[in-house]
């Protein structure tokens, strides 16, 4: 899937984003407080709108293929009952959808206005008013695309991954290695990127290597990457984590394995990084917010460039203030940000003829006014 273009009101917050056009690669500058992070989150709380989730406040319009040649608008707009969330809380609300319509290439699926529904031109009887068009209808030819392209868009923070030990439990791991073994189908299974990882580890050996290889040119330092259980002939390690998988690194001139939790936290967002690059569903539409936070700046260089350089059907939409980043990323698929009161606005940088030099255009996006004040 790839998102075309954006805009979103909450009503609740009393919070817009005007019409935003997107890339397959956009990278969202501004000062901070301008609302690039809430940006990621409307997104966001579009897939779980098509997804069936109530969105209390919530107005939005917007425009994504599927595939080579569908082009999907859809608008909506929820009302408002003076309940204030945030905006990236899943909350059950229970606010009724006021009107809605999906459209395809060009022409009218789906509609609904107040609590009349129609689908195809044909009159459809009274349906749960909360849910969106995508969610009650998404077993239809024509609108199963919409709905499940909405489901790959990911919010990627990989910030406290030190948080949780371990993702597969010991009753799941040689299951799930018996039911997903083709890179088809590690790449398509709804699982974690650590799951997924160590599915590619036990199943496709090639894929694995490439990633620990990768890994290992951003950390020359690492010799080897697994994923395995602990040795639980190790002093302190509990009898029951013989079964379960572990990412475990190698260092040169180091006899003893890392496991996760004693691996440093920009290492291992690296890793799980790089393995969602290569191991998520074709479509994924990737959200990183502050993209920069516990890496080091081995790390920040190489990934972007990892970024940058995907061949693959992704797309990535990130916030940065990092020169690093900001400066491996080509200033055409830069968006800058600003905000008046609660308004929103982004603009292409191409009108200011910077530099052709990255580092150059750089420093001029530095010395505008509207980076500096955050004001359009």
């Amino acid at each position: 899937m790839l998102i075309h273009h954006i805009s979103f009101k909450d009503h609740t917050l009393n919070w817009e984003l005007l019409p935003t056009e997107l890339s397959r690669l956009t990278l969202l500058v501004g000062a901070s407080g301008v609302g690039k992070t809430r940006i990621l989150r409307s997104i966001l709380s579009l897939s779980r709108i098509a997804s069936g989730i109530a969105k209390d406040g919530a107005e939005w319009s917007v425009k994504f293929s599927v595939g080579n040649k569908d082009v999907y608008l859809w608008n909506g707009k929820f009302e408002s009952t003076g309940i204030r969330y945030e905006v990236d809380e899943e909350i059950d609300s229970r606010a009724k959808i006021l009107e809605e319509q999906l459209s395809l290439n060009g022409k009218v699926l789906a509609k609904r206005d107040g609590l009349a529904f129609s689908f195809n031109r044909k009159k459809l009887p009274k349906l749960p008013p909360q849910q969106s068009i995508l969610n009650l209808l998404k077993e239809e030819e024509l609108i199963k695309p919409a709905y499940e392209g909405l489901q790959k868009v990911i919010f990627s923070d990989q910030t406290e991954s030190l948080g949780e030990p371990y993702k597969i439990n010991v009753f799941d791991a040689s299951k799930l290695a018996k039911k997903w073994k083709t890179i088809e189908e590690i790449r398509n299974a709804n699982e974690s990127t650590r799951t997924k990882l160590y599915l590619c580890y036990v199943n496709q050996k090639k894929v694995f290597h490439q990633i620990r290889d990768r890994y290992m040119d951003i950390f020359p330092q690492v010799e080897d990457v697994k994923v395995e259980p602990l040795d639980v002939k190790e002093e302190g390690i509990p009898q029951f984590f013989k079964d379960l998988p572990f990412i475990q690194i190698k260092e040169k001139q180091v006899d003893k394995w890392f496991e996760q939790g004693a691996i440093s936290s920009g290492m291992l967002r690296t890793l799980l990084h790089l393995s969602e690059i290569y191991l998520c569903k074709e479509g994924t539409v990737f959200l990183i917010d502050e993209f920069e936070n516990s890496l080091g700046i081995n790390c920040i260089d190489e990934l972007t460039n990892d970024i940058v350089q995907s061949k693959r059907d992704i797309q990535f939409i990130i916030t940065s203030h990092h020169p690093y980043i900001i400066n491996n990323i080509n200033p055409s698929n830069w968006k800058l940000v600003t905000r008046v009161a609660s308004v929103v606005k982004t603009e292409d940088v191409t009108k200011y003829n910077f530099s052709k030099s990255k580092h150059d255009a750089f420093m001029q996006l530095l010395q505008l006014e509207a980076f500096q004040s955050g004001r359009a």
